[in-house]
């Protein structure tokens, strides 16, 4: 679609109509000798004289200036192309998905589509891998946890960028404990920089919190004063309990808490389907943006006047070059 951004500057059109139009006289202050034969003057001579007194425009340069003016009124409009629209959605919803790294985490009680006996983790790594696949367009941050609780990835929608370090996790990188509480605080932190509607923190361990200087009850209070919903998920066997069981009276009352829920994943299929399940309970809130790609015209039109311009140039150039010739 062509319009123009301030048409109403065209009313300039009929400015050289009004001034024509006005009593204007053309005072000179030379000297001027007069005289009252000067047909007769122009009657003897080669080449006669069409005009008397000042000198005025051909009528080709009449028209070559109003086009020149037409054409800067014309860019001065400010005309534009506009373009097809162009629609844009984006999530009003941030996931944070909090990894347990600690030993235990090495327990080979899940199996993979082969029946192939695999350890905890690598299960989760796998279901994580196909949940972020469906999550174009939101985005999505990474946090892990042993020792410390550490920021792998901070939110991004590059999706490839998310597999590549889910990939390179191992057990142990961030020690032996489980510091469950650390990572719930550090989430919040995370989200309190952002400014979505809907905040979502998943929690995967398969032990009590043993390593934390935030409580998780304490981390679940400050995750309600900003919204944050968490999902906790125990992971692996109930019957192959380690050292440090996990507390799961302590992540319902997580859950619970944050409106969030609380899962349990014994086996692949059971992760597989509570991410499932996380989503429908959630599902994600999109903000339509809408643009229309617009552009400037105003430079051709001025080219235009410019090239008029340097043609009307050469042609008396030449002109002149001829008749000295």
């Amino acid at each position: 679609m062509f319009e123009f951004s301030y048409p109403w500057v065209f009313v300039l059109i009929l400015l050289p109509f009004i001034i024509n139009k006005l009593p204007l006289y053309y005072i000179s202050k030379r000297s001027a000798l007069r005289i009252s034969f000067k047909e007769d003057i122009d009657a003897v001579m080669v080449h006669k004289s069409t005009t008397s007194g000042i000198s005025r425009a051909t009528r080709t340069q009449k028209i070559l200036l109003g086009l020149l003016y037409l054409l800067v009124i014309t860019a001065l409009a400010k005309p534009q192309y506009i373009g097809e629209p162009l629609h844009k959605e984006i999530a009003q919803r941030e996931i944070l998905v909090a990894v347990d790294l600690s030993g235990s985490m090495a327990t080979k009680d899940f199996k993979d589509a082969n029946g192939t006996a695999i350890d905890r983790l690598e299960a989760v790594k796998r279901v994580l891998k196909n949940f972020f696949k469906a999550r174009k367009g939101e985005k999505i941050g990474l946090i892990l946890f042993g020792n410390a609780a550490f920021v792998q990835a901070p939110f991004t929608q590059d999706l490839a960028a998310l597999e590549h370090l889910l990939s390179e996790l191992h057990i142990g990188m961030a020690g032996s404990q489980t510091a469950l509480g650390d990572s719930m605080g550090l989430a919040v932190k995370m989200f309190q920089e952002g400014n979505v509607t809907e905040r979502m923190l998943i929690v995967m361990s398969d032990g009590d919190d043993t390593g934390s200087k935030i409580p998780p009850l304490t981390a679940a209070k400050l995750a309600v004063q900003n919204d944050v919903s968490i999902f906790p998920i125990a992971i692996g066997d109930p019957k192959n309990v380690g050292e440090h069981p996990i507390d799961t009276q302590t992540l319902k009352e997580i859950a619970e808490m944050t409106g969030g829920k609380f899962y349990y994943a014994w086996d692949s299929e059971a992760l597989k389907d509570i991410y499932q399940q996380i989503d429908k309970l959630k599902p994600k809130e999109v903000k339509e943006i809408t643009h229309r790609p617009k552009f400037e015209l105003f430079s051709y039109f001025l080219l235009l006047a410019l090239l008029l311009l340097l043609g009307y140039g050469l042609v008396l150039y030449l002109d002149s070059k001829r008749k000295r010739v």
